[in-house]
């Protein structure tokens, strides 16, 4: 067995050496251990010592010697159920904490002016912490829509616009070209799109009277979230100009 598959769960590497030389070397003395395992003797004790703890490793002594012997392999499986309980004790503390902690983040989000976010995840959160912080009554504006990008992230703005619909926030959508992406836009509820043809290299969506991201699908993908009312209400004026001149 690798050591990879004790770390994947939850072992460091001194420790998942340590317990597989103890299951190959029977009960050993810390020179032993340190020899099988290709260890230096300066944590061996802290090692020994945290699997004792996760109930992987036992203590004796034999002839005034301290010797140490590996939990029977099941064991992982305690071991992994105990880690489990304190994962779920865990989770339960943090959903306790999450609005208090979202209150520091606000806090501290209210002095950025802009920051952006890479790759496809980066731009799912960008535009998930958006909508997050669209009121009722408020619209979401997009322009320089495009159905050419990689395909996942067309995918993803179908899947995620039923969280707009949802909450029954209007989505207003200026499309660049004509096709079957604007047509599935056009049947959506909550939901009006217009098409103003010409190249766009980005699209610009606003969210809500304050929030503007900057969205760029090639390669390296990126979003650049802007804080500022302002610069918002700028880009809100700028997108009903081109509203009026582009066909239904």
């Amino acid at each position: 067995m690798e050591t990879k598959v004790l770390e994947s769960i939850g072992l460091t590497r001194n420790e998942s050496k340590v317990y597989l030389a103890l299951l190959k070397e029977g009960t050993s003395k810390t020179g032993e251990i340190l020899k099988r395992s290709g260890l230096n003797s300066g944590k061996i004790y802290e090692i020994l010592e945290s699997l004792k703890k996760k109930g992987l490793a036992s203590e004796s002594k034999i002839n005034n010697t301290k010797q140490y012997t590996a939990a029977a392999p099941s064991q992982i499986l305690d071991y992994l159920d105990m880690r489990r309980k304190d994962l779920e004790e865990d989770e339960s503390v943090i959903r306790k904490e999450i609005p208090a902690l979202e209150k520091i983040r606000e806090t501290k989000t209210k002095e950025i002016s802009a920051f952006t976010y890479l790759g496809f995840r980066g731009i799912k959160t960008a535009v998930d912490e958006a909508l997050d912080n669209v009121k009722k009554g408020q619209e979401i504006l997009g322009m320089g829509i495009t159905e050419k990008k990689d395909e996942k992230f067309n995918e993803f703005w179908r899947q995620w616009q039923t969280r707009r619909i949802k909450k029954k926030i209007i989505g207003k959508h200026l499309f660049s070209e004509r096709g079957d992406y604007l047509k599935e836009f056009k049947k959506m509820k909550y939901t009006e799109a217009r098409v103003l043809d010409g190249f766009t290299p980005v699209t610009v969506d606003i969210f809500g009277d304050e929030i503007v991201l900057i969205l760029n699908y090639n390669e390296p993908a990126s979003c650049t979230v802007i804080h500022d009312k302002n610069t918002a209400t700028s880009f809100i004026n700028f997108f009903y100009q081109l509203w009026k001149i582009a066909e239904r």
